[in-house]
């Protein structure tokens, strides 16, 4: 038996509850992971909402990403006692998830974790700091060396924009990060925000063409500000976008394209290949890493603490790290 944290569907939305359930056994191909830490994404907060349809199929335990140790293998490529990560594919949503005891996991989803890396580090960075961190890889492949360039960040005190500016600071970057409010200034500018701006500036109506700012843009809301902002990029740069908080529709028009050459790249970091995540987490442990990182976390609680910190959710920014030795 293990404890698990299960989310069930009801007639008038679902219901989240600690139940123990059987152990089941492994398949070929298959290891056991007894899990150190997991996280509170955005995604598992949409989880618990049963409108969000988040969640693909019920009973589901939660918990897109999770670190920990393998405790049995019936893969070649791992061993008891491997230091690992999961991120993605569909873990929480189609697949049980890190909110439990222990996961049995294909060890084609699983890394390695990096020998530079702790198993805490690898959860504080999560599928928030992943995805900062292939925009941040996208960026380079277009721009160059980031040093020195003009960098926006969108999504204020998120976790994609967090990890975001913390990784472009670390790189050389001057980076401005736009926010709803300015409540969480201070904590941007301790990541490396050289500025902050009011997200409502960027919803202001632009020309088809105007004024160059930006050099690269790391955008996690989409909507009608992802539209102007393309108006803003200046000639052969970058906007890299991973998000829809401010809406799933964008107008633009074919003059940045055509005329300044920019790249609209989008973001996915649910199937990602194998490689591309060794090699970005490999980059977050060592050239990327920076001494701030612990300042993204806002509070690190209990597996006993995480179902109310789903349903009723502490304030403050930073991401939520769960510590299941605690």
């Amino acid at each position: 038996m293990k404890r698990a944290l299960i989310l069930e569907k009801m007639e008038d939305g679902s219901v989240l509850n600690y139940q123990n359930i059987d152990l089941l056994n492994l398949s070929d191909g298959e290891v056991r992971i007894k899990v150190s830490y997991t996280g509170i994404n955005y995604k598992d907060r949409l989880s618990v909402d049963a409108s969000s349809k988040v969640v693909r199929k019920y009973p589901m335990v939660p918990g897109i990403d999770f670190s920990g140790i393998v405790v049995d293998s019936k893969a070649p490529d791992y061993s008891v006692g491997d230091q690992v990560l999961v991120t993605g594919y569909g873990y929480g949503t189609d697949h049980p998830g890190g909110y439990q005891e222990s996961v049995a996991v294909k060890q084609e989803h699983l890394i390695r974790l990096p020998e530079e890396m702790t198993l805490k580090d690898g959860m504080i960075y999560g599928t928030a700091g992943f995805t900062a961190a292939l925009s941040v890889d996208a960026m380079e492949k277009v721009l160059g060396n980031l040093e020195g360039k003009k960098i926006l960040v969108t999504g204020g005190s998120g976790g994609v924009s967090s990890h975001g500016v913390l990784i472009l600071h670390k790189l050389g970057a001057k980076v401005s990060v736009a926010t709803r409010s300015l409540e969480h200034k201070e904590y941007l500018e301790s990541l490396g925000a050289h500025e902050v701006l009011l997200f409502d500036g960027l919803l202001e109506k632009r020309r088809a063409l105007s004024t160059e700012k930006w050099d690269g843009v790391l955008d996690t809301t989409g909507g009608e500000a992802l539209g102007n902002i393309l108006t803003e990029v200046k000639y052969g740069g970058i906007v890299c976008t991973s998000g829809n908080l401010s809406g799933i529709r964008f107008e633009s028009t074919v003059f940045p394209f055509i005329l300044r050459g920019i790249t609209l790249k989008g973001i996915d970091s649910v199937m990602v290949d194998h490689a591309m995540r060794n090699d970005i987490f490999k980059k977050l442990a060592t050239s990327w890493h920076s001494e701030n990182l612990g300042r993204t976390v806002k509070n690190v609680i209990s597996f006993n603490e995480l179902r109310e910190e789903l349903l009723n959710p502490s304030e403050g920014a930073g991401r939520v790290v769960v510590d299941m030795n605690i």
